[in-house]
C-alpha cells in the first residue's frame, strides 16, 4: 500500500512537519487555503487532513465544514503559531498514526480502510469541537434536538451544556415568524435535503439580550451516525452597524435631495450623481448630467483666459489632495446661458473609490446686488460732489450777482448821463455801454445756471416737444461743429413729449454734441484721421433688467423717452467712465475743457427726473443716452 497523505493547509506548519511525516513513511502534501477546493482536495486524494484554525478568520469554519465533506476523511485541527510553538512535529505525527493506524501498533495498515467510515473520527471530535471560536449545536436529524454543544455555544447564548440540551431551546427563540421552531426545523430539512445552507437567526441570551447570527447547516457522520450541525456565528455589532450605515446612506439622501444648493457628486472622470437643484440650476435631466464632466457644463475658458477643463482637472487634483478647497467657477446653463458659481469641493471616501462632493452656489443674483450697490455708493459720491459744488456755485452766484447788479446799475447811469455829453461822443459812449449791458446780461444768464445747480431746482419746466428740442441742438451744431464731424439724426415719427427746462435740456444734448465732436478730432493723436461720425437718436422704450440692475433709479414699468448721442471716437476706459460726472474732472487739455460740462448735464438730468447711461469702449466709441420720464 502507498504512503498514507497527510495534507496540510498551513505552508510553514508544512515545513515544520514535513521531514517528521517523511521519516515515518507518510507523504506530506501542501495546499494553499485560497486555493483549496473540492477539486484540489480530490486530486490530492488524503488520508487525513491537518487544518490550521490559529487564525480564527470568519471564513475558516465553512472551510473546515468544506473539507470535512469534500474529504471524506478525517480532518484533525491544529493550532500552530511559529511564535509560541504550541506543538511539536513529533506529537504531530504520533496524532496522526494514532487516528490512522490505531493505538497499538503503527503496522496496522489495513485500519486504514475502516478509517474512511469516519470522516468525522470520534478521537479528535471533541479537540475540534472546543477548538473551533464559533458556537457549534449539534441536531438530531428526525426531531431538530440539540444533541450536544460545544463551550463557545454556551458563552454566546449564557446557559450551560446542560440547560441547552436538557431543556427546549425554544426558550432563546422570539417564538415569532420567520424565528419560531417551526421555521428552525425548516432549515434543518433544507440542510438534509440540498446540503449546507447559511442563513441570518434571530435569539435571545439567557439574559434576555437579543442579537443577530449567521448559522451555517451541514451533515456530518459522527461515528457512523448522521448529524445536523449548525455552526454559529455572532453579527450583532455588524446587523447594528449596517443598520446605522443605512440610516445614514437614508439621511444623506434626504440632505442631498432637499439642499438648495446643487450638488454633484464627482470623480477624474466625470459627475457620478447629482440632486434635483442641480437638475434645476444646469437644466439637464439628471440622466443627462451623470457622465459629464464639469468642463462639459462650463463655457471652454473661464473669465481669467484659462482653459476650463485643464483648470477642472487641476481643481479636482487639488481637492484630492487637500481635502476641501472653495474657488469662483463660470459655468454654463444647457440654454447657453453663463452664469457664475462659487464652487466649493471637498473630498469624500465612501464605499467604492475616492469621491468629491462639489457644492455649486448660483451667485448670479449676489453679483447683480453687489454691482447696484456699487452703483448706488457712486451716485452718492457723485451726489456729495454735485451737493459740494452746488455749495460753492451758490456762493459765487450770489457775491458775483451782486457785484453784477452794482455794475448794470452804474452802466444804466452813465447811459443817462451820457446824454448831456458832446454829440460826437455820445454813440461811441452808448456803443461800449451796450456792450457792456449784453456781457453783464450772458453773466446774468450764467449766474441763473449756477443758482440752478445750487438750488438743485427743476428751472422753468413746461411740456417740451422733444422733436423741436432735436432740431435747434441740429441746427447749432451743424453751424458749429467742424466739417471732419458727419452729423446723423434718427428721431421717431410719433411725437415724444418730456417735462423739463427747455434752455437746460438743449444745453445739455448740446454738450454731449460737443464732447463727442472733441472725441472725434481734437482728443485723437496726432497721427490719426480728424473726424468722425456722431449721431443724435430719440426712441421711447420701457427699460431693461440690465438698465435697472446698474441704474436703481429707473423703473421697469415706466416709458422713457430715450436720448442718445453716440460717436465713433477715441471712448474711455472703466476708471475715466467712472469719474466722468464729477465736477472739474476732465480728460481734455485745458484750453478745450474745464470739467464742468458733463456734471451740468448730469445735473440737469436728474433734476428733471431722469438719468444718463454710459457705454464706452477705448479706441471704439462712446454712447450716452439721457433717459427721461415720458409725459402722455
Amino acid at each position: 500500500m502507498l504512503n498514507p497523505v497527510v495534507l496540510l493547509l498551513n505552508k510553514a506548519l508544512y515545513e515544520f512537519v514535513k521531514d517528521d511525516f517523511q521519516n515515518h513513511n507518510f507523504a506530506p502534501v501542501f495546499i494553499d487555503k485560497k486555493n483549496c477546493n473540492q477539486d484540489t482536495i480530490a486530486q490530492s486524494n488524503p488520508n487525513i487532513v491537518l487544518f490550521d484554525v490559529e487564525e480564527h478568520k470568519d471564513t475558516d469554519y465553512i472551510l473546515y465544514m468544506n473539507i470535512v465533506r469534500w474529504s471524506g476523511v478525517p480532518v484533525l485541527p491544529v493550532i500552530y503559531s511559529q511564535q509560541s510553538m504550541m506543538v511539536k512535529a513529533a506529537e504531530i505525527v504520533k496524532t496522526v498514526e494514532a487516528i490512522l493506524l490505531g493505538n497499538q501498533y503503527s503496522g496496522q495498515r489495513e485500519n486504514l480502510n475502516s478509517v474512511s467510515q469516519y470522516p468525522f473520527a470520534l478521537t479528535h471530535y471533541h479537540d475540534i469541537f472546543e477548538t473551533i471560536p464559533y458556537a457549534v449545536f449539534l441536531h438530531d436529524i428526525c426531531n431538530g434536538a440539540v444533541v450536544d454543544v460545544n463551550h463557545a455555544a454556551t458563552v454566546l447564548f449564557g446557559y450551560t451544556r446542560q440547560e441547552i440540551i436538557n431543556e427546549s431551546p425554544t426558550v432563546a427563540l422570539p417564538n415569532k415568524p420567520p424565528y419560531t421552531i417551526v421555521d428552525a426545523i425548516t432549515h434543518i430539512e433544507y440542510a438534509l435535503q440540498y446540503g449546507a445552507h447559511i442563513f441570518e437567526w434571530h435569539a435571545y441570551k439567557k439574559n434576555g439580550q437579543a442579537m443577530w447570527l449567521k448559522v451555517h447547516l451541514t451533515v456530518v457522520s459522527i461515528s457512523g451516525e448522521k448529524r445536523v450541525m449548525a455552526v454559529v456565528h455572532d453579527i450583532t455589532r455588524e446587523r447594528i452597524l449596517q443598520k446605522e450605515l443605512e440610516a445614514s446612506e437614508e439621511r444623506f439622501k434626504a440632505v442631498f435631495s432637499e439642499f438648495s444648493d446643487a450638488l454633484l457628486i464627482i470623480n477624474e472622470r466625470g459627475i457620478v450623481d447629482c440632486n434635483p437643484a442641480a437638475v434645476n440650476m444646469f437644466g439637464y435631466e439628471r440622466n443627462e448630467l451623470i457622465g459629464l464632466h464639469p468642463a462639459d457644463i462650463s463655457p471652454p475658458l473661464q473669465p481669467d483666459g484659462n482653459d476650463s477643463y485643464t483648470v477642472a482637472m487641476q481643481k479636482i487634483h487639488d481637492a484630492l489632495n487637500e481635502k476641501v478647497t472653495h474657488f469662483r467657477w463660470m459655468h454654463r446653463r444647457k440654454s447657453g446661458e453663463d452664469f457664475c458659481a462659487d464652487v466649493t469641493l471637498i473630498s469624500v471616501v465612501p464605499r467604492g473609490g475616492n469621491f468629491i462632493l462639489a457644492i455649486v452656489k448660483d451667485i448670479t443674483d449676489m453679483i447683480k446686488f453687489a454691482n447696484q450697490r456699487e452703483q448706488f455708493v457712486n451716485q452718492l459720491h457723485q451726489f456729495q460732489k454735485m451737493e459740494a459744488i452746488a455749495t460753492l456755485a451758490g456762493g459765487i452766484a450770489h457775491d458775483f450777482n451782486n457785484m453784477l447788479t452794482s455794475i448794470i446799475g452804474n452802466l444804466n447811469l452813465l447811459k443817462i448821463y451820457s446824454e448831456k455829453v458832446d454829440a460826437d461822443f455820445k454813440d461811441k459812449i452808448h456803443k461800449c455801454i451796450d456792450t457792456a449791458l449784453f456781457s453783464s446780461t450772458q453773466a446774468g444768464e450764467l449766474i441763473k445756471r449756477l443758482l440752478a445747480i445750487a438750488s438743485r431746482t427743476t428751472g422753468s419746466t413746461e411740456k417740451l416737444a422733444i422733436k423741436d428740442i432735436i432740431d435747434d441742438v441740429t441746427t447749432i451744431c451743424k453751424s458749429s461743429l467742424p466739417k471732419s464731424v458727419d452729423l446723423s439724426i434718427q428721431c421717431d415719427i410719433s411725437p415724444v413729449y418730456v417735462n423739463a427746462d427747455r434752455v437746460f435740456l438743449t444745453q445739455a444734448i448740446i454738450n454731449l454734441c460737443i464732447n463727442a465732436s472733441h472725441a472725434v478730432t481734437k482728443m485723437r493723436k496726432d497721427n490719426e484721421k480728424q473726424g468722425g461720425h456722431i449721431t443724435i437718436a430719440v426712441k421711447k422704450s420701457k427699460c431693461d433688467e440690465n438698465i435697472c440692475a446698474i441704474h436703481p433709479e429707473a423703473k421697469p414699468d415706466t416709458l422713457y423717452c430715450m436720448i442718445t448721442v453716440t460717436d465713433d471716437g477715441v471712448g474711455m476706459d472703466s476708471e475715466t467712465m467712472r469719474k466722468m460726472f464729477e465736477p472739474f474732472f476732465t480728460t481734455k487739455d485745458k484750453s478745450i475743457g474745464t470739467g464742468l460740462g458733463l456734471s451740468i448735464v448730469y445735473s440737469t438730468v436728474t433734476n428733471a427726473g431722469g438719468f444718463i447711461h454710459v457705454e464706452s469702449q477705448v479706441n471704439k466709441g462712446t454712447s450716452l443716452t439721457i433717459s427721461l420720464p415720458l409725459l402722455d
